[in-house]
């Protein structure tokens, strides 16, 4: 491990930054080899590469100056982590290029981890914009407009809540037949004949 060339520069940068701000004595202070030692330790989440994964792309080079830790040590490298969704139960990959974006560019804290695939993750994020477009939709709601009645029909049934979204149909349906038999019952302004037979 010592002879790791690609992942030994990233913790000599890292131990020099983190030692010049830190306090001497400090429990948490920053100790040379501390990458290494981790990583052959038993703590699964702490992760070392060799220069060989680092070339072939098997690993991600970290930088740790884009990481985001709380408190700890940060990871030397980006390896693929498997793990099941708890959503659908497949198994699923964590990506080592995930990784790097989640926590070098959106600077989520590196001990986050996903939960759930990208498709139920996908599908969660959905349900949410849906959610609160349903909320702006029933705030702002005309109940006598058919239209808006069908709207939020729709959106509940993007949600698969299959009752109200026949309970909004069969409001919205009412609203329009009333409106065409409200327009059928006009017939303008009355005639008398008797007054057409006098003005003649």
């Amino acid at each position: 491990m010592d002879k790791q060339r690609a992942l030994r520069r990233v913790e000599d940068a890292w131990l020099a930054r983190e030692a010049s701000k830190a306090i001497p004595n400090f429990p948490l202070h920053p100790l040379e080899g501390r990458m290494r030692s981790l990583a052959l330790s038993d703590e699964g989440s702490w992760f070392w590469a060799c220069d060989e994964c680092v070339r072939s792309g098997r690993a991600v080079v970290a930088d740790p100056a884009k990481q985001y830790l709380g408190l700890g040590c940060p990871f030397a490298a980006y390896v693929d982590r498997p793990f099941r969704c708890e959503d659908c139960g497949k198994d699923s990959v964590f990506s080592a290029r995930e990784q790097q974006h989640w926590f070098e560019n959106l600077h989520f804290l590196i001990w986050v981890h996903p939960k759930q695939c990208s498709t139920c993750r996908a599908a969660r994020r959905h349900r949410a914009r849906t959610n609160n477009s349903l909320a702006d939709a029933l705030h702002g709601l005309d109940p006598t407009d058919p239209g808006q009645l069908e709207s939020v029909a729709r959106l509940y049934e993007d949600l698969g809540r299959a009752r109200k979204a026949s309970e909004y149909r069969a409001r919205a349906e009412n609203r329009r037949r009333a409106s065409v038999e409200g327009s059928r019952g006009y017939s303008g302004p009355s005639q008398n004949p008797a007054d057409e037979e006098h003005d003649s």
